[in-house]
This record gives structure tokens, C-alpha cells and sequence, in this order.
């Protein structure tokens, strides 16, 4: 039987955070930046004099301790139990918690609504590419992945998926990764809690996805999104997608041993195909669906302008999948490049962009059970 499947970045669907916007620049990374150590440091169970200082340092920054701080601030304090910061009437503050255990809360970065162009026509690629199963990458949640399909798929496009699915992972800045399948989803399995060196492996997870086909294969599908090169791309960073690209590997290759010879790892990869840290998934005959005929060989990229550097967005197939491949493309009509490509009359400019990813799709032939 003929299956269709993609994967697109959808960079959230309702709300996102304002730091992460288009045009937040250096203010915004710093903010991201900022977010990840205030938590990092509100989470210990001591905290020393530098840790201190630093949220001290930072409190000047996005004014946590105050009674009234700026409804604008990209970072706030959720607080729940207790008191972390402690002002003085001349508006001297100073940590007061010794550690964790002192109080409850933690650090959010606010967020904004997404536009409704930009929504509509998010839509508006799925619908046009039409795939049986899409692997969805930065979804706030699965009630928000639901209600874009019902609202937005189904009410402006008469396109809806009967099976909707988002495993919480471990980024808390609501960047998750699902699956949308016209196909029943049988099993589940999140790798969210995997380690190595005692730190966790997955910036999101690998959840494994086991679809039943109408003709009753099994087709085991892993959504990923690995460690972004956004605000920099260290040694730190490069180590954390290779030890990404390596345990989704084995995920991969053990499912395909122990559930169904069918099995494709997706979704923004955040590096190039020549990267160290892809090569573990491209050893034992399993390859993207770049190395297709079919596949665009003048703008083989999945982001911003599809140059080959901006090759990120990957449909990884064992061998017995790769076999069964008919056919691939990118659709690139929802991302704004006037004079590289004519996109969708709806998208009429950066702010109306369905994602500056492209979404990506390959057919299957995949055989009788």
C-alpha cells in the first residue's frame, strides 16, 4: 500500500515563546541564554555566594524582586511557595532562600501569540502536501497539537488526523515533538529520561511511535529534534547532538530488530549530512531520503533558502523502508523568499511564514502483511 510521510518543523502553533520571535535577535538569545542558567540555579539544593550573585546580577536585568516588575520582560519569576528575592523599601534586594527547598517556582520565558496568518498557513502546507503521517517538531503540547487540528485542519481545511499524539519532553520552554497519523498508533515508548554521563541525552526525546498500516505492517516512527546551533554551536553543543545521534541510533536499530523492519527517524536534526554527529545513523544501509532521484538536487537545504548548509530536516530509513521508497520532494511554499521561489499567496511576508523550515514528505510502496 501507498503511505505518505513528513516531517516539518512547525516552530509552535499557537504560542511561542517572545524570545524565539523573528527580529528578537541578540536580546532574545540572551534571554534564552538567561532562562536555562536561572533554572539552573533556582533548582539546586544550595546555593553559593556566586549563584547568588548571579541571580542578583540578572535580577537588575529583568527586575524579578519587584513589586510591579515590566509586563514586557522576555524572563519572569513563577513563584508559588516562599520568597527567593527580598527588596528593601530603597529597592536594595538580596536572595533570601538557601536553596531549593526554601521555596517553589521557577523562571519562564513569556510568550506570544503566533499570528493567524501564520497559523493558516501552517495548515495550508500540511493540507497541500496531504501526508498519511506527519512528524511534528516545536509543538507546545498535544491540547494545542489537537486543537490545530480540529480548528485550523479540520475547520478551514476539511483536513484533519484521527490520531493525534505529543509526549512532554524535557525542554520547558513548550518545544515538543508528535506525530499526526490517519493510522492508528499501537505503541508508545519516550526516551525522555535516557542519560549518558549522567546527563540527559535527549534536548526533547525520541519518542517511538508504532503506526499500524490498513494492511497490518508496522511502521516505528521517531520524531527528534536535536540540540540547536541557535546562540552558538561549542564543543559542548556539538557533543550533546553527537551522543543525540548515537542513542537515536541504537533506538532506531533496536526497533527495527525487535518490532518491525520498517522504521524512519525524522524531524530537525539541527546539523548537516556530513556532520559527526549524524554519521551513526547513516551506517548499516539506512539513509535519508536525500540520496533519492527524486530528492531536489539544486536546493537540497530544509531551511531558510535550501542551500546545502541549510540541509537540517532529515526522513532516515532503515534499509527494508528505503526499499519501499517511490518518491520524495520538499515543499517550500510556506516559507518567504521573494525572487528564490513564489510562495503561497497567502504568504505575503517573514510574518506570515508558516515556519522558515520547509516541509519535507517521501512515498512508500510498503507490501502486504
Amino acid at each position: 500500500m501507498k503511505v505518505r510521510v513528513a516531517s516539518y518543523n512547525l516552530e509552535n502553533l499557537f504560542t511561542r515563546p517572545t524570545a524565539m520571535q523573528e527580529g528578537a535577535g541578540k536580546t532574545g538569545q540572551q534571554a534564552i541564554d538567561d532562562h536555562a542558567r536561572l533554572n539552573a540555579i533556582a533548582g539546586k539544593p544550595s546555593y553559593t555566594d556566586a549563584d547568588k550573585a548571579e541571580l542578583l546580577r540578572l535580577d537588575k536585568r529583568y527586575k524579578f524582586s519587584s513589586l510591579n516588575p515590566p509586563a514586557n520582560a522576555l524572563v519572569y519569576l513563577n513563584k508559588v511557595r516562599g520568597q527567593l528575592f527580598k527588596r528593601t523599601r530603597a529597592g536594595v534586594a538580596s536572595v533570601v532562600a538557601a536553596g531549593v527547598g526554601d521555596w517553589t517556582g521557577w523562571f519562564e520565558l513569556r510568550r506570544t501569540d503566533v499570528r493567524w496568518p501564520a497559523i493558516f498557513n501552517t495548515a495550508r502546507v500540511v493540507t497541500e502536501v496531504n501526508p498519511d503521517i506527519l512528524l511534528c517538531v516545536e509543538v507546545e503540547n498535544r491540547p494545542a497539537l489537537q486543537r490545530f487540528n480540529e480548528q485550523v485542519l479540520r475547520g478551514e481545511f476539511h483536513h484533519e488526523f484521527p490520531f493525534v499524539m505529543v509526549i512532554d519532553g524535557n525542554d520547558s520552554r513548550g518545544i515538543d515533538v508528535g506525530i499526526l497519523s490517519r493510522f492508528p498508533i499501537m505503541g508508545i515508548r519516550s526516551h525522555v529520561d535516557d542519560q549518558a554521563d549522567g546527563k540527559l541525552i535527549f534536548s526533547r526525546d525520541c519518542p517511538e511511535y508504532v503506526v499500524q498500516l490498513p494492511n497490518g505492517q508496522l511502521i516505528v516512527l521517531c520524531p527528534n529534534h536535536f540540540k540547536s546551533k541557535r546562540g552558538g554551536n561549542d564543543l559542548d553543543a556539538q557533543a550533546r547532538r553527537k551522543a543525540q545521534g548515537i542513542r537515536a541510533a541504537g533506538i532506531a536499530r533496536t526497533a527495527k530488530d525487535q518490532v518491525s523492519p520498517f522504521v524512519l527517524v525524522g524531524g530537525d536534526l539541527n546539523d548537516t549530512p556530513e556532520s559527526e554527529a549524524l554519521q551513526p545513523l547513516f551506517q548499516d544501509g539506512w539513509h535519508d531520503i536525500q540520496d533519492h532521484a527524486s530528492y531536489p538536487v539544486d536546493r537540497p537545504g530544509t531551511f531558510g533558502t535550501g542551500r546545502p548548509s541549510d540541509k537540517i530536516d532529515y526522513l532516515i530509513m532503515s534499509p527494508e523502508l528505503r526499499a519501499a521508497l517511490t518518491g520524495t520532494g520538499v515543499e517550500r511554499r510556506g516559507s518567504y523568499h521573494p525572487g528564490t521561489w513564489e510562495a503561497f499567496d497567502t504568504v505575503t511576508g517573514k510574518a506570515d511564514e508558516a515556519s522558515d523550515h520547509h516541509l519535507i514528505w517521501a512515498d512508500f510502496d510498503i507490501g502486504p502483511a
